[in-house]
């Protein structure tokens, strides 16, 4: 399926507004957190020996049909990742995330609480992201979708949360349906309504990461 066939919803110039502004406040207020995780990579990766080892990960996701350079705090133990390079192995970070021996101690705890995220911010603030939208995903994983006619990862700019996310171990629609509602919503609605409909999002994710079950 040829992208460019696919419709793709433009993001309003508030929203994009309301995007840059809540993320330098989050990095604001988040700063001191920020810094002591990285610390506490750092620390890890000289117990493991890995001094170098990098305190970001960063991979090729794509964002409205666009590849993008995401990042996130580098929970992945280094061992890991390094030998999945060496034998050429795609590397699924989700499939890793839901195996503790591929995570570092840190990694563990702040993976669970979605704070490995945070980085995303700077995506965000790059215009690489939204606050709102559907996540990101591979390159491999977007050519499979887009081959079942799946269009949503390209029709809107990614989300550092989304509807699907806010609704994580509800029972009901999946995450193509929820991502395909919100879709639907920004198409049908005015800036404002999109806005308050962003806002009651980020605020049902908030409480889905207070139970500590990940995103």
């Amino acid at each position: 399926m040829q992208t460019e066939n696919i419709k793709k919803i433009p993001i309003p110039k508030t929203k994009r507004l309301f995007d840059v502004i809540l993320s330098i406040f989050l990095l604001i207020i988040f700063l001191p957190l920020f810094i002591l995780m990285l610390l506490m990579i750092f620390i890890d990766h000289i117990l493991r020996g890995k001094i170098f080892a990098p305190l970001f990960y960063k991979e090729i996701r794509i964002s409205q049909g666009k590849p993008f350079n995401f990042v996130k705090f580098n929970v992945f133990n280094p061992s890991v990742i390094a030998e999945m390079k060496k034998n050429n192995e795609f590397i699924h970070t989700k499939k890793l995330e839901h195996d503790h021996k591929s995570l570092t101690k840190i990694g563990q705890v702040i993976q669970k609480i979605y704070l490995d995220e945070l980085p995303q911010l700077f995506n965000v603030i790059k215009g690489n992201m939204s606050m709102v939208g559907p996540r990101p995903v591979n390159q491999e994983n977007y050519q499979r979708i887009l081959e079942q006619g799946i269009t949503t990862k390209t029709m809107v700019k990614a989300g550092l949360t989304g509807n699907y996310q806010s609704h994580k171990g509800e029972p009901g629609m999946g995450q193509d349906q929820l991502d395909s509602e919100y879709i639907n919503f920004c198409l049908n609605n005015p800036f404002w309504k999109i806005i308050l409909m962003d806002l009651k999002i980020i605020f049902r994710t908030l409480f889905v990461i207070s139970k500590a079950k990940g995103i």
